[in-house]
């Protein structure tokens, strides 16, 4: 990447990668509105007014509109893979139409998801790579079952997320995509609701609070089950010195 001028540096890569996520994500999760198309060739990076990186979209020719009670299973779905909530992923995922719900969530994240362990490396290992090529290979009929399943802009927001994905990928996967993810889906799900409530008065200091309070309740629960897988690690570790 580079401004005409200088090379952007590692600091300056990692900073376009996650507004690249940021960008596209609060178009799948909040506005529903989804550019389906954005390669490369479509995204110009330039230094902005404030040093910064700043993204410019190009060919608007392919959008298409998610609909917002979609949009909320995604978000939720979203949330549920991150943090292993599996009784969500199927519940969330029925909400999408689709019953085979652990197979849509690899296909969604494009790759194998390990229920026993958190975290989810941006860069496929060899023995990862080989199980979605034999999950392509040999469960194709269950594959297009899925996606003849869902509603039809899904198919673009797949699009989406794997282009945005591979750019990631290309940039030597500088930042979390996932977990960048999760929190916009979070907080996306937050605003929808901010906006819908009966309840709170449509002020944007309430609904700025709402959105805080969902994303702090995340991060705190992402934390807590974090803490707790790396206190089994370290327990059964303990056993197997003690035991020696």
């Amino acid at each position: 990447l580079h401004d005409n001028k200088r090379t952007f540096s590692l600091a300056s890569t990692s900073q376009t990668a996650d507004k690249l996520i940021r960008t596209f994500a609060e178009q799948i999760f909040y506005t529903g509105f989804i550019h389906a198309d954005p390669h490369p060739g479509n995204v110009l990076v330039r230094r902005g007014p404030d040093k910064k990186a700043e993204l410019v979209l190009l060919d608007h020719g392919l959008y298409d509109f998610l609909r917002k009670k979609d949009r909320v299973a995604l978000c939720k779905l979203w949330r549920s893979i991150i943090l292993r909530d599996e009784p969500a992923m199927k519940k969330h995922s029925e909400d999408l139409g689709v019953k085979d719900y652990f197979l849509f969530c690899e296909i969604l994240l494009q790759r194998p998801i390990n229920m026993r362990e958190m975290g989810l490396a941006n860069i496929l290992t060899r023995e990862e790579t080989a199980y979605m090529r034999e999950m392509a290979m040999n469960h194709f009929e269950r594959i297009m079952e899925v996606l003849k399943s869902l509603p039809r802009p899904m198919l673009l927001v797949f699009r989406n997320i794997n282009t945005v994905r591979s750019i990631n990928i290309t940039l030597g996967a500088p930042v979390d995509r996932y977990f960048i993810m999760a929190k916009s889906a979070v907080k996306g799900w937050s605003r929808i609701r901010a906006f819908d409530s009966s309840r709170l008065p449509k002020i944007a200091v309430f609904r700025w609070l709402w959105m805080v309070w969902e994303s702090l309740k995340f991060e705190f629960a992402l934390r807590y089950v974090l803490s707790n897988s790396l206190t089994q690690s370290v327990n059964v570790f303990n056993k197997f010195i003690l035991f020696l």
